[in-house]
């Protein structure tokens, strides 16, 4: 039996724990030293020296990411390695399985849920020896031992970079590389860690990253004492990435590296590991990777808002050219602006390899105008392809095209459900939304010409659509202004004369729908030499003979006339 002057010191958090543990030592003789803390626990081995330590893993019950005991585990591998370990602990997650690995894969370990004191009595003699034999069955019946080896979490392929938060974590202990790369892969991040200074300016190298989560204070390979690594790339990055935002994660950093970082490092963000929560990652990333919020008029006047301010100056006319040229090839469902294209187009009297040099410095300043706190290449607005640029739009931006043929869609639908109501509410939602022609200030250029006259196509047919769904509800006025305003656009659309005629006699006003007849007649007489087709003379002579018409009419989808 061991002698009575031996002391062990016990690591919990919980009392009644603590209570079965230096009951169970003080009856076989020991002493136990009770430690409920991180703190509890330097403070006994400053003071005494002890035989055994006894180590709860995670020493704070509403924390389950608390991994205190672990460094309790190290700080007493690194200032007195001949003292035996035993780890009880209640589950033993992936990553303390690798943190034990790697900080004392001797270390026998003990459930508390298979707790036998029979065991526990056996196990604690043998280590208060002069060690604990590896192979013999005692050890093997008494303990859950700590596997040999275990992977870590893929981290995903490069091809995953786009469109997600892109973090890069330097942390060279392999519990925390898994707490927090977990908890990356969770919020969908593309990550890459970094064990090193080296390994991170690699990673710098090859990827833009939106996120660095450092810890200053890397263990270096093979030594006891911590180098400064962390400090060097954290200086480093404030030099040559200073709108890459740095989250500092620490083991236990003392109140002068604290206020050292808050006053000269623009870090976001400083995480204490013993009080370390996913929500403290997640904000941070949320934050480094906010996107700010787009609005783009292209309907009217061009104008693209960036959180709420509108961009009154772009760097050069050919950088305002771009982005139009760039959203005119979205608008008619393509992607991409292959760069001859952008080369004919900004520069048709430079030579090829004048205008190739001046395309990508352009691109970069229409990204930075964008997003003034990125670097260039990590646009999230402008991306590069095989064949060419395109202008992503994604949940940050709001596009007044997009959202009126979205309008135009919804209200269609609604319409052949013959929910006229809500119908109405969407085509004037649209209606609202067209605040001019599609950059109608570059009327003459030729790559707007064709998207202009698809969009104007798309805004009559809204009308006429809002007009036959107020003409169901018999509510002809509106039905009426909607056909006017479709005519102002274009006087060619006898469709709408049609319908303007019908709705005038609907709502008791036979002379305005003869008149609009005449007004129709008129117009194709002096541009086509010819008389509207027969459909349209049908419905003047029946409104002329006072024939009887349903009202309200049945509406129905305009389209193209063939002329007879």
């Amino acid at each position: 039996m061991a002698q009575p002057h031996r002391n062990i010191l016990v690591v919990e958090d919980r009392r009644d724990w603590q209570d079965i543990l230096c009951t169970a030592l003080d009856q076989r003789g020991y002493k136990p030293c009770p430690a409920f803390s991180y703190q509890d626990a330097l403070a006994a081995l400053k003071e005494k020296n002890f035989s055994l330590a006894i180590v709860d893993p995670v020493l704070d019950m509403a924390n389950r990411f608390n991994r205190d005991g672990l460094s309790i585990v190290q700080k007493i591998r690194e200032t007195q390695p001949e003292i035996p370990i035993i780890v009880l602990t209640g589950s033993l997650t992936h990553d303390m399985t690798i943190s034990l690995q790697h900080l004392d894969p001797d270390a026998p370990v003990m459930f508390k849920e298979s707790w036998d004191p029979s065991q526990f009595y056996t196990l604690v003699d043998k280590l208060i020896g002069d060690s604990l034999p590896k192979d013999t069955p005692s050890s093997k019946t008494a303990t859950s031992a700590v596997p040999a080896s275990s992977s870590m979490m893929m981290p995903p392929p490069p091809e995953k970079a786009r469109g997600r938060p892109r973090v890069l974590l330097v942390e060279n202990r392999k519990d925390w590389q898994e707490i927090v790369s977990t908890v990356l892969a969770g919020r969908d991040c593309f990550w890459r860690v970094a064990e090193t200074a080296p390994e991170a300016l690699a990673h710098l190298d090859q990827e833009g990253f939106h996120l660095v989560i450092l810890d200053l204070k890397l263990q270096a390979t093979d030594l006891p004492l911590r180098s400064n690594e962390g400090w060097l790339l954290l200086d480093y990055l404030v030099e040559n990435h200073p709108k890459t935002k740095v989250v500092v994660l620490s083991g236990r950093a003392g109140p002068s590296d604290v206020a050292d970082l808050l006053t000269k490092y623009p870090v976001i963000g400083f995480i204490e590991k013993q009080h370390f929560t996913p929500q403290a990652i997640e904000e941070a990333i949320a934050q480094a990777a906010k996107l700010p919020a787009l609005r783009l008029q292209t309907l009217g006047q061009f104008q693209i808002w960036r959180d709420g301010s509108a961009i009154g100056i772009w760097e050069s006319p050919s950088a305002e050219e771009a982005i139009k040229l760039l959203l005119a090839r979205r608008a008619r469902g393509d992607r991409a602006v292959t760069v001859d294209e952008f080369k004919a187009h900004l520069w048709p009297l430079d030579n090829g390899d004048s205008a190739s040099k001046k395309l990508l410095p352009l691109i970069n300043s229409i990204r930075l105008t964008l997003e003034p706190d990125i670097e260039a290449r990590h646009s999230n607005f402008i991306f590069r392809e095989a064949n060419g640029y395109y202008f992503d739009v994604d949940d940050a931006v709001s596009w007044d095209l997009m959202e009126f043929r979205q309008e135009l869609k919804q209200g269609r639908q609604l319409m052949a459900q013959q929910q006229w109501a809500a119908a109405i509410e969407h085509f004037e939602a649209g209606r609202t939304l067209y605040k001019g022609d599609f950059l109608a200030e570059d009327r003459n250029i030729d790559w707007v010409i064709d998207t202009r006259r698809e969009v104007v196509s798309e805004f009559y047919t809204l009308l006429t659509l809002l007009a036959d769904a107020y003409a169901a509800t018999a509510n002809y006025g509106p039905a009426i202004a909607a056909c006017q305003e479709a005519l102002e656009k274009d006087p060619l659309l006898e469709e709408v004369y049609r319908r303007l005629m019908y709705f005038h006699r609907c709502n008791g006003q036979k002379e305005l729908a003869l008149k609009t007849y005449r007004d129709c007649l008129k117009v194709f007489e002096e541009l086509f030499g010819e008389s509207p087709t027969s459909a349209t003379r049908q419905l003047y002579e029946a409104i002329t003979n006072d024939e009887t018409l349903v009202c309200p009419p049945i509406p129905h989808v305009a389209e193209k006339e063939n002329r007879n």
